[in-house]
């Protein structure tokens, strides 16, 4: 066994010590069967919240009404949750009671996929009561039981299913893809907010292409918002999200494929639920792909949608990034003699006391003059030689 498992032997240690079994579970076991990067240590046992609680001197509670306390090791967070059987579900997202058990097989037996629902030891042996070390072998994402009643205990499974596809490159096994098709309506009971997190990771998967054709072969896109107007085109299918970073490149790059204009973009886009931050991000990197760049487009774009516009056109006709054309063209950027309209060494107030005239819409036409000018290093960034400038500007429009 290997970190980050010897780290947390010391909670499954100490629950053993007092007559409580204790197992670390679900994806953690996964990856290590798949070879992954281990991400976050979750540890299941039969003692009950308010037993572990006692036990350990730095816990939080973060949902004991259904079994959950973390636990603080190092500085370094554990969910520690007590075995659990659930009754049915209310409104296809929720168990409407819990009640702890004692049993691991249970307790694995209520979890969503195979892949997810094993557990390993304190020796680091694998326990699997659902076939889930044979899924991964066969590459295969299936439910645990009958995949009709796991889609109706939580409807979002369907695309956990699909995300898992997509970061893993496994295939439906075909109970689960029959379910998918036939249950896709029950997605529309589940809020934007938790299909978005999980289409977020769908996208960033490494096997995104092969996660919406899944989502196109099922019908699940007719479930997501926007999607069942404006469908799922081949370009966006191929793009290769994973190799972009933040949310609003990937989003970006989603509506850029789309084929949506910038109103269509932000109502798109709306429905998804973005915070406005990213919305607003989204729609300027997707404004800027395919962009013959000079210094005015630079200026209004900003080094960030710049460059990262920039990469979702490479990616798009090339499908690689060209980390010297990014260079070249932050280099581009960082020359620009100025980067805001308030660098400007003038302002609407020095117009009017320079010309002498009242407020109007002349001030952002002058202006708009000087700041292109200036970004073409055809004039310099001083008060002085701006005025002159405009001078010279009014002499040539008098003699023509």
């Amino acid at each position: 066994m290997n970190e980050p498992f010897t780290h947390a032997l010391p909670i499954l240690h100490t629950l053993h010590e007092h007559g409580y079994q204790a197992y670390f579970v679900g994806g953690a076991v996964r990856d290590v069967l798949l070879g992954r990067e281990i991400g976050d240590i979750d540890i299941a046992t039969d003692a009950t919240p308010d037993t572990v609680e006692s036990l350990f001197d730095k816990t939080v509670d973060v949902g004991k009404a259904h079994g959950t306390v973390i636990v603080l090791l190092d500085g370094i967070s554990y969910e520690v949750t007590t075995f659990r059987s659930e009754s049915e579900y209310e409104d296809f997202r929720r168990p409407k009671e819990v009640t702890f058990i004692s049993s691991l097989k249970e307790d694995l037996l209520r979890r969503d996929l195979t892949i997810n629902a094993m557990a390993m030891d304190i020796h680091g042996d694998i326990i699997d009561h659902v076939g889930g070390k044979q899924d991964i072998e066969r590459k295969w994402i299936q439910t645990v039981g009958d995949p009709a009643c796991r889609f109706q205990e939580d409807a979002l499974r369907m695309m956990r299913a699909v995300r898992f596809l997509s970061e893993l490159g496994f295939e439906l096994s075909p109970k689960t893809e029959a379910a998918m098709k036939k249950d896709k309506h029950l997605l529309a009971n589940i809020s934007v907010e938790r299909k978005k997190i999980e289409m977020e990771k769908l996208l960033k998967g490494r096997y995104c292409e092969k996660a919406i054709q899944v989502l196109i072969s099922t019908q699940l896109y007719e479930e997501l918002p926007g999607l069942e107007t404006y469908g799922l085109n081949e370009s966006l299918q191929a793009f290769p999200y994973y190799l972009l970073d933040g949310l609003e490149e990937v989003w970006g790059a989603f509506i850029h494929l789309l084929g949506l204009d910038e109103a269509e973009a932000v109502s798109f886009l709306k429905e998804w639920k973005l915070s406005t931050k990213v919305l607003k991000e989204a729609v300027a990197i997707s404004k800027y792909v395919d962009c013959n760049w000079d210094e005015e487009k630079m200026f209004e774009a900003g080094e960030h949608v710049l460059l990262s516009s920039l990469k979702i056109t490479q990616l798009k006709h090339e499908r690689r990034i060209f980390f010297d054309e990014l260079e070249a063209a932050k280099h581009s950027y960082d020359a620009l003699p100025i980067k805001k309209l308030q660098d400007l060494a003038v302002s609407g107030k020095d117009l009017m006391a320079f010309r002498q005239k009242p407020s109007g819409k002349w001030i952002a036409e002058e202006l708009a003059c000087v700041k292109k000018a200036v970004l073409q290093n055809q004039l310099e960034n001083r008060k002085e030689a701006i005025e002159e400038w405009l001078i010279a500007c009014d002499q040539r429009l008098e003699n023509d």
